[in-house]
C-alpha cells in the first residue's frame, strides 16, 4: 500500500510539473503563476473548511509548518521560472534531488541512520545531479 500511495503521489507531481510547463510556455510565466496560485486558494479554501480547528494556537510546531510553507513556495516560484527558461526534462529531474537535503538534515540533526543501500542510493542520486548539470 506504502508504495502504491507513493507511486501515485510520483505521477501526480510528474503530470503537475509537466502540465505546468505546457501551460506556462502558452500563456507565460506571469499568468501562468498568478493562476497556479489563483487555483491554489479555491483549493486551499476547500480544504481549510473542512480542516479547520476549533481553537487556533501559536506554538513551535506551528510557527515551523508556516516556516516551511514560507520556505516551500520560495522553492516552487524560483522553480517556476528556471521551468520557463529551461528544458522541464533537465529541471524536473535536477530540483527532484531536494530530498537529499532533507535525509541529510535528517542525520546531521535528528540523528536518523541510514542502511547502506540508502547512502547508495543517494550517493547515486547525487551524481545524477552532477551528470544532468553538465
Amino acid at each position: 500500500m506504502k508504495a502504491l500511495l507513493c507511486i501515485i503521489v510520483i505521477i501526480l507531481w510528474g503530470l503537475w510539473a509537466f502540465l505546468f510547463k505546457l501551460g506556462a510556455d502558452e500563456i507565460g510565466i506571469k499568468k501562468a503563476i498568478f493562476y497556479a496560485y489563483l487555483a491554489g486558494i479555491i483549493f486551499s479554501f476547500a480544504i481549510i473548511s473542512y480542516l479547520f480547528p476549533k481553537k487556533l494556537e501559536i506554538n513551535k510546531g506551528v510557527l515551523l509548518i508556516i516556516l516551511a510553507t514560507v520556505v516551500g513556495f520560495s522553492g516552487t516560484i524560483i522553480w517556476y521560472f528556471i521551468l520557463q527558461k529551461y528544458k522541464a526534462s533537465i529541471i524536473v529531474s535536477f530540483t527532484a534531488l531536494y530530498p537529499v537535503v532533507t535525509v541529510l538534515l535528517s542525520i546531521l540533526i535528528l540523528k536518523e541512520k541510514l542502511s547502506l543501500p540508502n547512502a547508495i542510493g543517494i550517493i547515486l542520486a547525487i551524481i545524477a545531479g552532477i551528470l544532468l548539470s553538465i
